[in-house]
């Protein structure tokens, strides 16, 4: 009996000691033999596991450990593996580098001092070199919750399973060749009206397009067929009699055998958190052309995608920059825009008064660039919508049915072809002078006034920007840059010629041999020269004075394939009643356009 009842005792006991041991304590089948800060430690605290969003950290033989009430952790297994940051060791300075995205955090062996992007910070443990005596290895291990919330992670310690749990809010995505963090809209979608299950990989917002996984959206989603070739970089949507073919990376799109420009393109990414690859494709484009009804719900975060004869209204397609609907009556046809570059301002008219219905439909803005949309009355009783931008950009209008929608951008994501027009002199410049003539404004009438109205017709495939549009001094090095600046394929520059020998006329075509770098599609500022100079002679009439070279500062300093082109003397009487004359001007005017346009041909941008 006093056998059973000290069996009995003891199993009590052995009860109490599992269920009310000291928080942390392992006992010594599990207790590390460990060296730091010069010392041989019998370990048997709490041996720290970590997570990354609900995933295990895998760190093999040499756990986390607890010091000073602080989860250390091998900075390899954890930061660099678990995190997939980049981390620098220097065994001579003792310092680690760890880098992920905007944060870099650096620390030193044995200090409690910390750099967060150049900034002091203290930490309540430092960096430490522990050994393992059983894996017979030294690691450096690092306290995990600073490290981690400093790069922006949250961090929470579990004290019931003794791990520390790293999340993150963001997307980690791959593409392009690197990890990027992805903090903006994640997108659900809908089909007609029935949420589409995304799993782990939402849609995503690029250049103000949403992106959606095909296979998810419109295969699984709307029964297509989304494929994906891998040597050939295409994917191809299928549904009924519709194909659309995408190449990764291009903003061109093949719909049943038509090329057609798309907003942003499409993508083949990784997301950290699945491991696995997805294609990410245009929301709106795919849906509309492949026949169905699209709506960004903004409220809900939701590309809703309708079949097309569920009825209602065409919904405004503002996964672009702008969106805005037409008053009933307005045909696409009738809007006009018009681009005040130089302002920052685009804008866009509308016959009629059409401010109140504006008020009750808002214009919709989805890009940060655009600060503001302000709607008037014009004098002559057309409704304005005037745009701005925090930079210079370009803009593209799209018009279905009685919607209207527009991409901005750079320019150069815009546009095909970017020119820029330097109407030579201006303001207190007048150039040179004769017969009562002023070179600066014969510049300004054909490069400008008449030269405006070929480039910016609807036919045109050429943008230009002009480095004046009125009589201002704009000084020499202030034109070479701006083609760089807006991103410009070209630079023309236009001037009148002068002589002390009035018997001197006609036209040269001048490059400078310092900017004569061949382009990728092998144009260069000889080239350019000689066929402007060809061009014109023949076209104008004009004395054959041949293409010349010169260090002039328009040509010398620019970017870009330039020209300076010296039309005429202005003081020679034959040649300055020509230069004067409004018929050769506007002729003028047009072979530059011309010309310009063949440039482009011959030697395509590749946009």
């Amino acid at each position: 009996m006093k056998k059973k009842n000290a069996r009995v005792l003891v199993a009590c006991l052995l009860i109490v000691l599992l269920f009310f041991r000291p928080e942390g304590v392992v006992y010594a089948a599990n207790t590390l033999a460990l060296v730091y800060d010069g010392k041989s430690v019998n370990y048997n605290k709490a041996q720290v596991g970590f997570t990354i969003n609900g995933k295990a950290i895998d760190v093999k033989n040499t756990p986390g450990i607890i010091i000073d009430d602080t989860s250390m952790g091998y900075y390899v297994d954890v930061i660099k593996n678990g995190l997939n940051a980049t981390c620098t060791y220097n065994s001579t300075a003792k310092q680690l580098t760890i880098k992920k995205f905007d944060k870099t955090v650096v620390l030193k062996l044995n200090s409690k001092t910390a750099t967060v992007n150049g900034k002091k910070k203290k930490m309540d443990v430092a960096m430490k070199a522990v050994q393992y005596k059983k894996a017979k290895v030294t690691r450096i291990m690092v306290p995990v919750r600073f490290v981690a919330e400093n790069l922006g992670y949250t961090y929470t310690w579990d004290s019931k399973n003794k791990k520390g749990h790293i999340k993150y809010s963001w997307l980690e995505l791959y593409k392009n060749g690197a990890w990027v963090k992805y903090t903006g809209t994640k997108v659900k979608a809908s089909y007609n009206g029935k949420a589409i299950s995304l799993s782990n990989m939402p849609g995503i917002i690029e250049n103000a397009t949403v992106l959606v996984n095909g296979k998810k959206v419109f295969a699984a989603g709307l029964g297509a067929t989304c494929d994906y070739n891998s040597s050939k970089k295409t994917i191809t949507v299928k549904k009924g009699e519709r194909t659309i073919v995408y190449t990764i990376g291009k903003t061109k799109a093949v719909v049943n055998g038509n090329s057609k420009d798309i907003e942003t393109a499409p993508m083949r990414i990784k997301n950290r958190a699945t491991g696995r690859y997805y294609l990410m494709i245009p929301a709106r484009f795919t849906a509309t052309e492949l026949g169905y009804v699209y709506n960004w719900n903004s409220g809900a975060k939701t590309s809703e995608i309708k079949d097309a004869n569920t009825g209602g209204t065409q919904p405004v397609v503002s996964n672009a920059s702008i969106s805005f609907q037409l008053p009933e009556g307005v045909q696409a046809t009738d809007v006009k825009d018009a681009d005040y570059y130089y302002k920052k301002q685009f804008c866009v008219t509308i016959p009629g008064d059409h401010v109140d219905f504006y008020k009750k439909n808002p214009v919709f803005i989805g890009n940060k660039i655009v600060t503001s949309s302000k709607v008037s009355l014009t004098s002559n009783g057309k409704t304005k919508i005037l745009f701005t931008t925090s930079k210079l950009q370009g803009y593209k209008i799209h018009t279905k049915d009685n919607y209207i929608w527009i991409d901005v951008g750079n320019p150069k994501n815009i546009y095909k072809n970017i020119v820029v027009l330097d109407c030579g002199h201006g303001g207190s410049d007048p150039g040179a002078q004769s017969g009562g003539y002023n070179e600066k404004d014969i510049t300004y009438s054909i490069l400008y006034t008449y030269a405006k109205s070929y480039f910016n017709s609807a036919e045109s495939d050429v943008k230009a920007y002009w480095s004046r549009y009125n009589d201002t001094f704009v000084t020499l090095s202030d034109r070479a840059a701006y083609a760089n600046s807006i991103g410009a394929d070209l630079f023309i520059s236009l001037h009148m010629n002068s002589a002390t020998n009035t018997a001197a006329k006609g036209t040269e075509v001048y490059y400078s041999t310092n900017n004569n770098t061949k382009q990728k599609n092998g144009l260069t500022s000889q080239k350019m020269a000689s066929l402007f100079e060809s061009n014109l002679v023949s076209a104008m009439g004009t004395v054959n004075r041949g293409v010349k070279t010169a260090n002039y500062t328009v040509i010398y300093k620019n970017t870009v394939p330039a020209v300076l082109i010296e039309l005429g003397f202005i003081s020679n009487s034959s040649d300055r009643a020509n230069l004067v004359d409004t018929t050769f001007q506007k002729k003028a005017a047009k072979n530059i356009y011309q010309t310009t346009r063949q440039i482009f041909q011959q030697y395509p941008t590749g946009r």
